[in-house]
């Protein structure tokens, strides 16, 4: 009987401390994807070029949940679209300290590329991004501290990006 009180409190503790995902419209890109609904706010900053960048980050239990989306001013082909997310990815990196770069898996479907990547900044911790691009819009989504949240909590988050229609 205690071992059953025992589970059941600690399920329970497990439900309320998780977080809670809810699809929201990122900006202006008519995109959506899943952002904690306790904290919505985007940040929004044009380019000397005029294209628009989305940024969200919100931090729980000490995993850090971001979102980079940059709405483009051009339509790319695959190919074009593919380097482009290679090069952002590769900037991107900088700024958040990251060390290494475990293993950069590309995916291409009949609408999307996808980058998957596994980081490590330079205080140890881990990180996992999935990037992806349609040719119009870079969407980059970040995991940091993988390893203080179960694997189907990070996917949930990272897996919940979706583009809108190509205009």
């Amino acid at each position: 009987m205690e071992n059953l009180l025992l589970l059941f409190a600690t399920s329970l503790a497990w439900r309320i401390s998780a977080p809670k995902f809810k699809r929201y419209i990122i900006g202006r890109t008519g995109c959506t994807s899943l952002l904690l609904s306790t904290e919505t706010t985007l940040h929004v900053q044009s380019t000397k070029d005029d294209e628009r960048i989305y940024f969200y980050e919100h931090e729980v239990a000490g995993v850090t949940y971001g979102v980079i989306t940059v709405n483009m001013k051009e339509l790319y082909t695959f190919d074009q679209s593919e380097n482009i997310l290679v090069q952002y990815v590769n900037r991107i990196r900088k700024p958040f300290g990251i060390s290494y770069n475990v293993s950069m898996e590309m995916e291409r479907s009949a609408d999307r590329i996808t980058l998957t990547d596994y980081w490590q900044d330079e205080e140890g911790v881990d990180w996992k991004i999935k990037a992806h691009t349609n040719g119009k819009i870079v969407a980059v989504l970040y995991v940091k501290n993988i390893s203080a949240a179960p694997v189907k909590e990070h996917d949930a988050f990272l897996n919940g990006f979706r583009f809108c229609s190509v205009k």
